[in-house]
């Protein structure tokens, strides 16, 4: 009975204490792009992923490209709630923010309310 407790003893040592407790990634910062400073207005997008596919007979090909999903504008109207991240698109968003001043932040889909909070002060 005692060599039994010592092994258990043991293992207690070696084992990790943080395997109970759950690891979280840190969370990224919103990603800001457009007019830096003195822009008149803020647009805040969450980034997506929309994937499409198409079925040949036999075969299946599927297209993955970024998505942006408009949360909400500060001083400014944005019309589009979706916008794919094709080049041609983020040139024209780039236009946009360069005629109109405006500034530009991207948060991941899944964003929590302190990140959405980050967010909207990088609108400031």
């Amino acid at each position: 009975m005692k060599p039994s407790v010592a092994v258990l003893f043991c293992l207690a040592l070696v084992t990790p204490a943080g395997i109970s407790a759950e690891q979280k990634a840190p969370e990224p910062d919103p990603v800001i792009w457009g007019i830096m400073s003195n822009n008149s207005g803020c647009v805040i997008f969450a980034e997506g992923r929309k994937t499409s596919g198409m079925f040949y007979g036999i075969a299946v090909t599927t297209k993955t490209v970024g998505k942006l999903t408009l949360i909400e504008t500060h001083d400014y109207a944005f019309d589009q709630k979706v916008t794919l991240e094709t080049q041609e698109n983020m040139d024209n968003l780039m236009r946009i923010a360069q005629k109109d001043h405006i500034k530009f932040v991207k948060i991941p889909e899944k964003y929590t309310p302190e990140l959405l909070e980050k967010a909207r002060t990088a609108c400031k």
